[in-house]
């Protein structure tokens, strides 16, 4: 289900949440919410910045959250704002990865007009995707060591997250009492998100990638929660040094192998990168350098990466081929698709050869 946002300013959301979250807070103090701001930017979901305070038991108690309220969206894995929240919920639950803290949340759209949750504000900075991050800002600002160090920083906390038993997420197995393996993500979350995008039409070089993906699926090591987004941008650092503060946006998690969003990692180097005309920064690993720290890593081999390079160039070239329907642009040039069909043949041959 969907629903349709209210033009309900950012500077209201105060009047409605402050009565809201007091219902909520033992003895129902008068909650005051200052600060309110809404950046630019999420696909699936408005965010709102503020802060509450109130008083408890003569102290003065001060908390900085983050309100995400669901947007109407054309995408139906995008439909449910619900999702991001069971996810991070189950995360925080079973594991010390680093995600928000998650206390509240309300599913009747009659307070904002649309369901929300609310989640504790971490401080931090993420890598910026416009202008890339290979071209300006903090990381493009450091040494080539450091950034070496934030690149695999947020490979160690991801593979916190992979460790996670995929049982965790019941809510995400849609019945199945095997370990998600690659077909189970191409089934679920690839072929759903191409049959929506292609919307009656034919692609051709999708839908034949697609075949020869599910059908020459290596056996999955071990299967846990695939975030689904995974990158640099997707990832926030304390504000001194290159430590993760945070992994965010999980509004399309599911179930499979782990090289799903190490791949996805590493694939959105190249798309912020090369497919926008911008020169690749020094220390962010990518090739053998990159499956050998993996390997490292997450303690097993990783023979079929290429395998697993093919199936994100094969889900970022599904992404462009229809608008989200949400006010929202990815900015991307006319020059995409070409870059990503080239792409998706170049990993789907070395797949091949490898074969």
């Amino acid at each position: 289900m969907t629903y349709t946002a209210p033009a309900i300013r950012t500077e209201d959301v105060a009047q409605s949440l402050g009565p809201w979250l007091s219902a909520r807070l033992p003895g129902s103090p008068l909650v005051t919410i200052t600060d309110a701001a809404e950046p630019a930017q999420g696909f699936s979901s408005r965010t709102i910045l503020f802060t509450a305070r109130w008083d408890e038991q003569g102290t003065l108690t001060e908390r900085r959250l983050v309100a995400r309220i669901q947007r109407d969206v054309a995408v139906p894995m995008l439909a449910d704002v619900f999702h991001q929240y069971r996810v991070m919920r189950a995360i925080a639950a079973n594991s010390s990865v680093k995600v928000p803290n998650i206390d509240f949340a309300e599913s009747d759209p009659a307070v904002l007009g649309a369901p929300f949750f609310l989640m504790d504000r971490i401080d931090g900075r993420v890598p910026p995707d416009f202008p890339s991050y290979h071209q300006e800002g903090w990381v493009a600002e450091l040494s080539t060591a450091d950034r070496t160090r934030c690149w695999w920083n947020g490979i160690e906390e991801m593979a916190r997250l992979h460790r996670i038993d995929w049982r965790c997420f019941s809510f995400l197995a849609d019945g199945t009492r095997r370990a998600p393996d690659a077909v189970f993500y191409l089934d679920r979350f690839v072929g759903k998100w191409f049959d929506w995008a292609r919307n009656g039409q034919s692609f051709p070089v999708i839908a034949s990638a697609l075949a020869t993906l599910k059908d020459h699926a290596p056996a999955a090591a071990r299967s846990g929660l695939v975030w689904n987004d995974a990158r640099l941008g997707n990832t926030m650092y304390q504000a001194q040094g290159v430590e993760v503060a945070a992994l965010f946006d999980f509004e399309v998690a599911t179930l499979g192998p782990a090289e799903v969003d190490l791949a996805h990692w590493v694939y959105l180097d190249e798309v912020f990168s090369e497919n926008f005309g911008v020169p690749r920064i020094d220390g962010l690993p990518r090739g053998a350098e990159a499956v050998a720290g993996f390997e490292r890593i997450y303690g097993r081999p990783m023979p079929h990466f290429s395998y697993y390079m093919a199936v994100a160039a094969l889900k970022i070239l599904i992404l462009s081929v229809r608008n989200y329907g949400n006010d929202k642009d990815m900015g991307a040039p006319a020059a995409l698709p070409d870059f990503l069909v080239s792409r998706l043949a170049h990993y789907l041959g070395e797949f091949e050869a490898g074969r």
